[in-house]
């Protein structure tokens, strides 16, 4: 709970421009719907609280929706090289990726999340065992990745015993210093 709590609070902390008024926008669209809601309760009740169910809806998944658009459009990384290697004396597993800032912009903060989840043949399997890790790291860096610039990354996971097949799973949100 922690890691969510501490996530929103950075990635709230490094809001833009962009950011205030996608939000902002969200509010106003489910103030609107729930004012038009109110005006059509006397015409039609079920229109109306299709409305109103609608328009908590929105309010409930438009946060979710719109970062994920925003990382994509304003703050894009790519993430590239990824590569593991398990070292069998020491039960230590290196996972080693490189991040690319494909934005216009400079980044100064990355939030870098690494994921060891069971191997499946089964794209169903392989979604359900992304949502239940084996093992989790984030790892917050302070950086001066300019626009096109690479870093690397390393995420050492110690005491890692598992003995079956797995994958790998990189993800970086990086932020910057204004628009």
């Amino acid at each position: 709970m922690n890691e969510l709590k501490s996530s929103i609070l950075i990635y709230i902390n490094h809001f833009g421009l962009y950011d205030y008024i996608a939000y902002l926008w969200l509010i106003f669209t489910f103030l609107i719907l729930i004012f038009l809601s109110l005006l059509l309760i006397k015409k039609s009740a079920k229109l109306s609280i299709i409305m109103i169910l609608f328009s908590f809806f929105l309010l409930f998944i438009g946060p979710f929706v719109l970062k994920y658009f925003l990382d994509k459009t304003i703050r894009p990384v790519k993430i590239e090289h990824v590569s593991y290697k398990k070292l069998h004396f020491s039960n230590t597993l290196i996972v080693d990726s490189d991040i690319k800032n494909i934005s216009k912009k400079p980044y100064q903060l990355c939030q870098i999340e690494t994921k060891i989840y069971r191997y499946s043949k089964s794209k169903f399997k392989t979604f359900i065992n992304k949502l239940k890790p084996i093992k989790y790291m984030t790892i917050l860096k302070k950086v001066e990745l300019k626009a096109g610039d690479t870093m690397s990354n390393r995420a050492v996971f110690y005491n890692f015993s598992y003995n079956y097949d797995i994958n790998t799973s990189v993800s970086a949100e990086c932020y910057g210093g204004g628009l």
